[in-house]
């Protein structure tokens, strides 16, 4: 990272950044920028969240509105500024970002990878095409639900999981466990609504320890791809996730053995081959079957949380990495950059029949603790909580660091025993 592109210095460069108010915090990336480029932030002020954001996003950068612009002409209003490259970090930016990039001429995701990449099934066939193991997946359309249900409804072995075609943070995935149940949650999610949804059959739980006690059984491989060559960051574990599939905690690096640990990365290798990408970042979640690894999903941009609890256990800049390679600057950090401790980030959520927040007591306990720094109240006195929600539901977060995985068990308890959330 850092040379000059075309005599233009480095940090007079342009990023035109597709921007989410719920990927990464506007400020972080705006540090990741520092000395690297200027920002050119492409929003949407359709989006409520967007629009609230404009004075802020003005006073970093750039602001280009693409409200009510078609594809063609987004591009043209971007190109005004003769951006060096683009980039965005959320899932639902991904295809839109790849389109824009198409008609720029500047590096990203092709608009079928993009594609790939935020549907389930078509992302499942890809891995399959590639000798991938994966489940076994339907898709049901709200056109012809009943139709196909009743084609299908033999063939679905269970366990099965229920989720979204395209969709992120967990939300509306459920574990179905009979052809009845599963019928019911078809006709309540489909009958009125106008998403498909994938069913696929469970992918097998690991044994119990073999991601470290009390750690979940399932990780995922932080990673990065530049001119096809795929390098990895990270892998990174996990605590056991609250019903039905909602993330709980993170820690980099994992405490996996050296064996498993090459057996995942090795897999996360041929799954992002598989997605036919040539630059990127990557966040491949991968479950630790009793037969070997299996991924779960491959997603084309940095995980949430990521970037900060990389830069804490192995002093690597993701968030900068992302933008160097938009910019087509050079990067190698070299595999797995040693951590020399244990970075931490924690989602507590509410009990699966809490609605509404009464109280958050022990917090002031928790910022106290070593290591801890920084919890936030995501949910407060007042506001509705509600498992349906996803990842993006929880009721406060915790990140830190410690000196071992043991330190990151401590923590594990005092988020259930020193913090009481009171509800109804």
């Amino acid at each position: 990272m850092g040379a000059a592109v075309d005599d233009v210095p480095v940090s007079e460069r342009l990023l035109a950044y597709v921007y989410h108010p719920r990927s990464f915090p506007t400020l972080l990336l705006s540090e990741a920028a520092r000395g690297l480029c200027k920002l050119l932030w492409i929003v949407d002020t359709s989006n409520e969240e967007q629009a609230s954001m404009q004075r802020l996003l003005r006073k970093l950068g750039t602001v280009v509105d693409i409200n009510g612009l078609g594809m063609d002409d987004a591009a043209v209003a971007i190109a005004q500024f003769e951006p060096d490259g683009i980039l965005t970090l959320a899932d639902d930016n991904l295809r839109l970002c790849a389109e824009l990039a198409s008609r720029l001429g500047l590096t990203f995701h092709s608009p079928e990878t993009a594609l790939v990449l935020t549907d389930k099934h078509l992302q499942r066939a890809a891995l399959e095409r590639a000798g991938l193991e994966v489940p076994r997946s339907w898709v049901i359309s709200p056109i012809d639900y009943q139709t196909t249900w009743s084609t299908i409804e033999h063939e679905v072995k269970y366990p099965a999981v229920l989720k979204p075609r395209r969709g992120e943070a967990s939300r509306d995935t459920v574990l179905v466990n009979s052809s009845e149940e599963l019928g019911e949650l078809i006709e309540e999610h489909l009958a009125s609504g106008e998403r498909e949804f994938v069913i696929e059959e469970f992918i097998p739980d690991a044994l119990p320890g073999v991601a470290g006690d009390g750690f979940a059984g399932y990780v995922s491989v932080e990673s990065f791809v530049v001119d096809g060559t795929v390098m990895h960051l990270a892998v990174n574990g996990r605590m056991p996730p609250a019903f039905p599939f909602r993330e709980t905690g993170f820690f980099i690096p994992s405490c996996l053995d050296d064996e498993l640990a090459q057996a995942v990365l090795d897999v996360a290798t041929e799954a992002i081959r598989a997605m036919d990408v040539t630059t990127g970042c990557f966040h491949t979640e991968i479950k630790l079957t009793p037969d070997g690894p299996v991924v779960i999903e491959v997603n084309g941009r940095i995980g949430g949380g990521v970037p900060e609890m990389l830069l804490a256990a192995t002093g690597v800049d993701f968030l900068k990495i992302s933008m160097s390679l938009a910019l087509g600057d050079t990067v190698d950090t070299g595999d797995l950059p040693p951590a020399p401790c244990v970075a931490y980030l924690f989602y507590v959520h509410a009990p699966t029949e809490m609605r509404r927040i009464i109280a958050v007591e022990g917090l002031d306990e928790l910022r106290a603790m070593d290591g801890v720094q920084e919890v936030i109240l995501n949910r407060g006195p007042g506001q509705s909580v509600d498992w349906r929600e996803g990842n993006h539901g929880y009721v406060f977060s915790v990140f830190g660091t410690a000196a071992d995985h043991e330190g990151v068990r401590l923590i594990d308890r005092a988020n259930r025993f020193v913090v009481k959330i009171v509800g109804e």
